[in-house]
């Protein structure tokens, strides 16, 4: 996704899902994620958001949300352009997935860990 601002979601029947998005706003900009919905199965490592700074999984990693342990209410913030969001979902139940938003800002700040 490469817009300034956006929003993405997960298909409604969520069961055996592995999505992924790659996000990256303006240059000189850093990316607000927001989770609008987060309704998943609350079992760790079942139904997951992962969320890394950068470009793919081998950035640093923001935080792993599960129902339990949902993202947090003001959101994600990178410290770069760019983000990168993970969902994955196993064959136990159907749940609604998640619907996210993105936006470009400028804060000379660094991203924030969500353990």
């Amino acid at each position: 996704l490469t817009a300034v601002s956006g929003t993405f979601q997960s298909p409604n029947n969520s069961d055996t899902q592995y999505c992924s998005w790659r996000i990256m706003v303006n240059k000189v900009e850093q990316v607000h994620l927001m989770v609008e919905y987060f309704s998943e199965q609350n079992e760790n490592g079942f139904d997951e958001l992962q969320v890394y700074d950068g470009d793919n999984a081998t950035g640093m990693m923001l935080g792993v949300f599960n129902g339990s342990h949902p993202p947090p209410k003001d959101g994600i913030y990178s410290s770069s352009n760019r983000i990168f969001v993970i969902f994955k979902s196993d064959k136990n139940g159907s749940y609604t997935g998640i619907k996210a938003s993105y936006y470009g800002f400028n804060f000379s700040g660094k991203s924030r860990y969500y353990k």
